[in-house]
């Protein structure tokens, strides 16, 4: 149950009331309940002015300046099909501005008379809260409905700063950064179709097939594979390169093969004019299904790499900068330019051989000692693209 209404004083008072439950821990009883996003985003703030003078909110940071580019990319995941935040939005608020009526199990949060609605100090989520706006407090259901998009909130009454700052670290400090590859071999789970599980599908098929120049060589999980030594290449590696010859909006055609299947339904994709696709030269391959194109040419390309350089290739020579992502990086875009020489008619279901690519690659002066000697360092990556493109360029 929440409820929500507006009384007339000499300034608007605001309050909202839902069910909630009282939980007791060490650091004390707080309560947790369902509010609106549109609810919350009213009532809370990030509100520095409170510990900027305290020396424990300043040497701690409680608050953390908002970064525009996390908002928007946040806003633009919440308009996503299957959107959500599963954990709490972690609030703390003045004991004046709460209510707890035990016997029904329902919490009350007012603004006072004269005061402005943001009683609500964010502990956690203010990246979250500030990716709502107008635009995506509700969400649409399959029937065609819409519904308010609610928020677990997790609410501390009266915790002074110092409490606040625990709860802060406790929450921020310990948390561990997901791996993106384990990120990316979770999408083989996915019911949908999507350019990240398409790239996550080829990755496997080159790694597991012998005659693959990317045979177990590739960290699926993005550490090594246990009893496979050798490994140079990361998942996310290969998925975030590859992604791009796909898509410049995978979350997007992501969310149009989603919708088909909950909302069966049709929507049109975009990017199919021909600035994308000569951009994005394998987008209508992936539309068609026909993944094994995508595959077939990367695994003819980087065949070509293997005999060109075998030794720079070969995954045990750790002195080399070609075997890592660097050199990876870089043979991505070669084979780029490559493919577009050879398909200049962007012909979607081409398959350039092997020994198309080997004949470009093959007037390239660079020996394997090039690789052995350059240090492998990010900035090598344009080194290593500068010094093939040369040669065909």
């Amino acid at each position: 149950m929440i409820k929500c209404f507006l009384n007339r004083v000499d300034k608007m008072t605001y309050s909202v009331t839902f069910d909630a439950i009282k939980v007791s821990q060490p650091v004390g009883d707080f309560y947790c309940g369902v509010m609106k996003a549109s609810d919350v985003t009213r009532i809370s703030e990030a509100d520095v002015r409170k510990i900027q003078h305290d020396d424990v909110g300043k040497y701690l940071g409680i608050q953390r300046e908002l970064k525009p580019d996390r908002v928007k990319k946040i806003s633009f995941y919440i308009k996503g099909i299957d959107a959500t935040f599963p954990s709490s939005i972690i609030l703390s608020i003045n004991e004046e501005n709460v209510s707890w009526d035990e016997s029904s199990k329902s919490i009350t949060l007012t603004s006072n008379e004269g005061e402005d609605d943001k009683i609500a100090s964010i502990l956690d989520g203010q990246h979250r809260l500030a990716g709502f706006n107008e635009s995506n407090f509700e969400f649409e259901n399959p029937d065609g409905s819409t519904s308010p998009f609610q928020l677990l909130v997790t609410i501390f009454v009266g915790a002074d700063v110092s409490t606040q700052a625990g709860i802060f670290a406790t929450v921020n400090l310990a948390q561990t950064k997901v791996n993106k590859s384990l990120v990316y071999d979770l999408q083989a789970l996915a019911e949908a179709r999507s350019p990240e599980r398409t790239c996550h599908d080829i990755a496997v098929i080159l790694n597991a097939e012998v005659k693959s120049p990317f045979y177990r060589s590739i960290k699926r999980l993005g550490v090594a594979t246990p009893g496979v030594k050798g490994e140079f290449l990361t998942q996310a590696t290969f998925v975030e390169n590859v992604v791009k010859l796909i898509s410049p909006d995978p979350k997007a055609d992501r969310d149009h093969f989603l919708a088909e299947s909950k909302f069966w339904r049709k929507n049109e994709l975009s990017h199919l004019d021909r600035a994308s696709l000569e951009k994005h030269f394998f987008r209508k391959a992936f539309i068609k299904d026909k993944d094994e194109v995508i595959a077939s040419n990367l695994l003819n390309f980087f065949d070509a790499v293997r005999q060109k350089w075998p030794i720079a290739w070969s995954k045990g020579e750790k002195r080399s900068s070609l075997n890592k992502a660097i050199g990876f990086n870089a043979l991505v875009r070669v084979f780029k330019d490559l493919y577009k020489i050879e398909n200049s008619s962007f012909e979607w279901d081409k398959v350039i051989s092997c020994e198309r690519f080997l004949d470009h690659l093959s007037k390239c002066e660079l020996d394997d000692q090039f690789f052995l000697e350059l240090d492998p360092t990010s900035r090598s990556s344009k080194v290593i693209y500068d010094s093939i493109k040369k040669y065909y360029g």
